[in-house]
């Protein structure tokens, strides 16, 4: 992984936010390339905004893209900044980096795998801060590493038989291969709690290639939470359109945890 990157990141970030606090989340027993193992305790980057409203509704882990960071000025920044107006606070997460020149599948499965620990951190750090309703909302590559951690914790629970995540938001969601962590319709498939897939009309061939799929599989699941969006005249990034990207996620929200 390319924890260099990652450093600069933070480093360039710590002080410049403006809103949120510049938040080091604890990896216990991972190693610094993200693998299992019996090293001292280490951390990764993050940026952390506390609801501004007189009650919370709920926390939102904020999921970027490839090669990005927590802060980036496209969907993950108004997302994070605007939502705890809303009365969800964010914890957006510096996600593992790959190195350019290892983007061959073998390592970039090793790279979302390494995001799981990371997920994991982020949900202790805000049931700390006593959020119990939590939602995943990921862009682009975050989205793989997002449908993967749902997959693989599909069946956990929290102590009062609730979903470990309560809903998830995924932005731009790419698919290749015929297995996971790529082909993202199969993880889909495994999922059951609120899904929010969101597109744009000028999107990445990859992602409206795929959308059809994931429709699908969302059926297939049974998933009767499942909204699928293209918007019109939004691209990869939402560029010019990111206004309209927070009121929709925040009003599915609404209406997702509507008493």
């Amino acid at each position: 992984m390319n924890t260099d990157s990652e450093k600069r990141w933070a480093e360039q970030l710590r002080d410049n936010i403006v809103i949120g606090e510049p938040t080091d989340l604890p990896l216990i027993g991972v190693k610094s390339d993200g693998s299992a193992g019996k090293s001292a305790e280490n951390t990764f980057f993050g940026i952390y905004t506390p609801h501004t409203t007189s009650s919370p509704k709920g926390a939102v882990i904020l999921m970027h893209g490839s090669g990005a960071h927590p802060d980036w000025g496209d969907i993950i920044h108004p997302l994070r900044s605007e939502l705890p107006d809303k009365g969800w606070a964010t914890l957006s997460i510096q996600l593992p980096l790959a190195i350019p020149e290892q983007k061959d599948e073998e390592s970039l499965k090793k790279v979302i795998d390494s995001s799981v620990p990371r997920i994991e951190a982020a949900i202790n750090f805000l049931k700390a801060k006593s959020y119990d309703r939590i939602v995943l909302v990921s862009h682009s590559f975050g989205t793989l590493m997002a449908l993967n951690f749902l997959q693989l914790k599909a069946d956990a629970k929290n102590p009062d038989e609730t979903p470990l995540i309560s809903a998830a938001v995924i932005i731009g969601t790419p698919s290749s291969g015929t297995s996971a962590p790529f082909n993202s319709p199969m993880m889909i498939e495994k999922i059951k709690i609120p899904l929010l897939d969101l597109y744009g009309s000028n999107d990445l061939d990859k992602v409206m290639r795929s959308a059809k799929a994931r429709k699908t599989a969302a059926n297939k699941a049974k998933n009767k939470n499942y909204r699928q969006v293209e918007t019109i005249g939004a691209n990869h990034f939402y560029n010019g359109l990111n206004d309209e990207l927070v009121v929709y996620v925040t009003n599915w929200l609404n209406k997702t945890f509507s008493p």
